[in-house]
This record gives structure tokens, C-alpha cells and sequence, in this order.
């Protein structure tokens, strides 16, 4: 039995369209997928009602700072990566025993994911210190707050 049109008996043409077809290129597997440079990490951490108002009070003085050099307006959590990356930065001024409370009120931090291996990565602070990251972003900021009230440089850090 055939098909009714003509044209698909002839089997020449069912030769010639497979020795036509391109036989499919064997991919190697170089071609892996790369990472944005600029890519963030986001981590969250807790504040207490006292902790809170001074960021944002002191979110604000940088946020004049910000507008009088004529750079981008200043958001909170913008604000708090300065204060992350500056405490990562001075070792020298970051304290470890603080007790941790989870008050279930957070603010937020966006680390580029280079500067975030120096948090979470395989030989990380949360890998040394064996606590995890909002613990370690929470002692960081704690730190750079006190470090602030006892008299830094607000300039120092933006």
C-alpha cells in the first residue's frame, strides 16, 4: 500500500533528503555558564528598635553627605553594605561577643558575590567562627556601630 500522493513513493527522494541532513555537532563542555561580576548576595539581619533608629539616623547624615558631593541618593540598604564591606575590611574593630537576639525585625545588606566568599565562602568567617551569616553579618554591624559611637569617622566609611 502506498501513499496517496506520488511524490513520497519515490524513493530517491527519501535517500537524498537523508544524505542531506547535517549530522549534529558534538558540543564540548568548555562553554560553562559564567557569573555576572556585579551579581549581589543579599543577606538579612537582625535589628533591635534602638539599632534600627540609629541606622536610619545615620543613614540620613550620610544620605546629606551623599547630595552635597552630588552622588546617587543613598538607600538604607545601600547604606548598610558601606557599614558591611568597612567592618570587613578593619578586622581590627570587630567584636565577637556580643550576645545574638533574632528580634524577627530585619534590614538588609547586598554584598557584591566576591565580597560575600569573604562571609560564606568554603573558608568564610562562618566556616571559622562556625556561626551562620546573619549571626556574622549581625556581630559586623554591631561593631562598626560601636566603633562609630565611640567616636569613627562617618566620612571614613562613604
Amino acid at each position: 500500500m502506498g501513499y496517496i500522493n506520488p511524490l513520497f513513493n519515490d524513493s530517491r527522494i527519501e535517500k537524498s533528503k537523508l544524505a542531506e541532513t547535517p549530522k549534529p555537532k558534538i558540543k564540548s563542555n568548555n562553554n560553562k555558564r559564567v557569573t555576572r561580576k556585579d551579581k549581589t548576595h543579599n543577606i538579612k539581619f537582625p535589628v533591635s528598635d534602638l539599632t534600627q533608629m540609629k541606622l536610619k539616623s545615620l543613614c540620613k547624615q550620610a544620605a546629606r553627605i551623599y547630595r552635597i558631593e552630588g552622588k546617587q541618593p543613598l538607600s538604607q540598604t545601600k547604606f548598610n553594605t558601606l557599614l558591611l564591606r568597612y567592618g570587613l575590611l578593619n578586622n581590627d574593630i570587630l567584636t565577637w561577643n556580643r550576645p545574638y537576639q533574632d528580634s524577627k525585625v530585619y534590614m538588609h545588606t547586598n554584598l557584591l558575590e566576591t565580597e560575600y566568599a569573604e562571609i560564606g565562602g568554603p573558608h568564610g568567617l562562618t566556616v571559622r567562627k562556625n556561626i551562620s551569616d546573619r549571626k556574622v553579618v549581625y556581630h559586623i554591624m554591631n561593631s562598626v556601630l560601636n566603633w562609630l559611637e565611640r567616636g569613627g569617622n562617618l566620612e571614613k566609611i562613604i
